[in-house]
């Protein structure tokens, strides 16, 4: 199990007040980077993983904005990602270790025994990496659309996100790539249900910014992966409760949450019909149905 008791905490360096009372902080990680992390609101704490890696947490905004009337909601800028930046993007500052360490450390600062977590798609999986090195210190642990705690899905993930795109939107991937650009742009409406919605959501968002480090998973997944055994070992140790909330087509795919579900068999499983990765994004009926399954999760008691 990886300990991370010395951790040095840096000074609160910012805090800046706004209708919706977001505060901001920092810590500061075992090799020196410092890790900033949002609150909003009031209420029970949850820590909200985002995904990528490398996705600025902002895309989930509207995700903690709703849950902030009811809830003390924890948004942690991954490191290399929002505020928490790095110097460099190698093989040594994007490990497991290393993102597991900046959790825990998170936690002291927040002064809490144990976690709720919400994580999304990578967000996901990360959650399941701190949850397996710290299964004491994880009271809810809420996955939505979560990759696999395996290398599984890259076997179906890429096909079930493709097969749905139009000829526009492989040439706008393949326009970026050649820019060694992120192409999370050109396939945004392979992650979707309703292509029309995708397409809605999509001229709203501020791609450069959400996906600007978004080459560090070059670093992170394959680290992710090398663990997967050991991560599979020790999820079964974790008994608290488990809740997966997933669009029925989500290219993540239902086998990744059977997968889920077959080591913390504890895990409660809620798809939402005609909803892909996304379900805060998708059309009024599924965004309703997502955030009650969320509320819903996070009231739950032992």
């Amino acid at each position: 199990m990886l300990l991370f008791r010395n951790q040095l905490l840096c000074v609160l360096i910012l805090i800046s007040t706004v209708s919706y009372g977001q505060k901001e902080y920092c810590i500061s990680s075992s090799d020196n980077i410092s890790i900033y992390f949002q609150e909003f609101g009031r209420g029970e704490t949850v820590v909200l993983l985002s995904g990528g890696p490398g996705l600025n947490p902002l895309y989930m905004d509207s995700v903690w904005l709703n849950l902030s009337s009811d809830f003390r909601c924890i948004v942690l800028h991954q490191r290399g990602t929002g505020k928490s930046m790095v110097s460099e993007l190698d093989s040594s500052t994007f490990t497991m270790q290393n993102y597991v360490s900046d959790l825990e450390a998170l936690r002291i600062e927040l002064g809490l025994k144990a976690m709720n977590i919400i994580g999304h798609s990578w967000g996901g999986m990360l959650g399941m990496e701190y949850t397996a090195r710290y299964p004491e210190h994880v009271n809810k642990l809420i996955l939505v659309g979560p990759g696999g705690p395996t290398d599984k899905l890259t076997k179906y993930c890429w096909d079930n996100m493709t097969m749905r795109l139009h000829p526009e939107d492989i040439e706008e991937i393949n326009t970026l790539d050649s820019l060694k650009k992120s192409t999370l742009k050109g396939g945004w409406p392979g992650y979707f249900y309703d292509r029309t919605r995708a397409l809605e959501s999509k001229s709203n968002i501020n791609f450069e910014m959400i996906t600007r480090y978004a080459s560090l998973s070059q670093y992170a997944v394959p680290n992710y992966f090398l663990l997967q055994d050991e991560r599979v070992d020790l999820l079964r140790n974790y008994h608290n409760i488990v809740h997966i909330i997933q669009g029925r087509q989500d290219p993540m795919g239902e086998s990744t949450v059977f997968e889920i579900k077959e080591i913390m068999p504890q895990a409660q499983i809620h798809f939402i019909e005609k909803c892909g990765h996304f379900p805060w994004l998708e059309n009024e009926k599924q965004i309703k149905e997502f955030y009650q399954l969320l509320r819903n999760a996070l009231k739950e008691n032992k």
